[in-house]
């Protein structure tokens, strides 16, 4: 009798693919639909990493007023320190190069995209680690905020966008979160380490003229690693994710 022919089907990936849909903090891999607020990567906190950002109340870089009092503080973002979050003093920061006014009273980014792209912000990212052309260098930059056509929900979604850091685009990602609120991660792998990384931010627009944004919450993390790059990665939906790893099992079956 014949034995049994042996599958050459991937099935070493199916634990995997289950680890992932089940939300394995092991994975690295997130879907903004099934979350609620920005993920914090899987090397958060270890060696090597920095970590800083805002959420609501605090983009003029104060506390928010108590209530009743009025907010002494500038709403228009100029650098250092009113919008350094002071996680890491005098080396993190968001500066802008115009005097349009983008935070609103209740001290988040609240204006339509096109104003934003016109305010020249550029943030400013400290990195740890060794300093040279050795070795790898992860960013990531989450935020979320109301979006779509003046909040409503139905229209396309708009966040913040990001340019090339030297030369590198970032791999990019925005949907709706399972709280309703527009979400967005930028993912960027550089060779080496500067001491320092900047990058301009712009609004992504989600339909031809966008709509009114308002961003709450922007977080960032950096790792540098001299063996390889972060594999933290986050897709708008589950779909998304599994066949991207269906795609990667067909390559490995057809390579054998």
């Amino acid at each position: 009798m014949k034995a049994p022919r042996r599958s050459r089907r991937p099935l070493f990936l199916l634990p995997v693919i289950a680890a992932l849909l089940g939300g394995s903090s092991a994975s690295a891999a997130y879907v903004i639909n099934d979350g609620t607020g920005l993920f914090a990567p899987s090397f958060r906190g270890t060696g090597n990493t920095t970590h800083f950002g805002w959420e609501s109340g605090t983009w003029d870089g104060n506390p928010p007023p108590a209530v009743g009092e009025p907010d002494p503080s500038p709403d228009i973002i100029n650098g250092i320190p009113s919008i350094n979050p002071g996680g890491l003093p005098a080396t993190s920061y968001l500066t802008q190069g115009s005097s349009v006014d983008i935070v609103s009273g209740s001290n988040n980014i609240y204006s339509d995209v096109g104003t934003i792209s016109a305010a020249g912000l550029q943030l400013v990212i400290p990195t740890s680690g060794t300093i040279g052309l050795n070795g790898f260098t992860t960013i990531i930059i989450q935020g979320s905020g109301l979006s779509g056509t003046m909040f409503g929900f139905d229209g396309a979604l708009d966040g913040f966008g990001f340019g090339t850091i030297n030369g590198v685009e970032a791999e990019y990602v925005i949907a709706r979160n399972a709280a309703g609120s527009g979400q967005w991660w930028a993912k960027w792998s550089l060779a080496g380490n500067a001491a320092s990384y900047t990058v301009d931010v712009f609004g992504q627009e989600g339909s031809p003229g966008g709509s009114v944004l308002s961003v709450t919450n922007m977080q960032i993390d950096t790792l540098f690693s001299q063996t390889g790059f972060a594999l933290d990665s986050a897709v708008p939906e589950p779909s998304s994710l599994l066949l991207s790893l269906l795609g990667v099992g067909m390559l490995i079956r057809r390579r054998r």
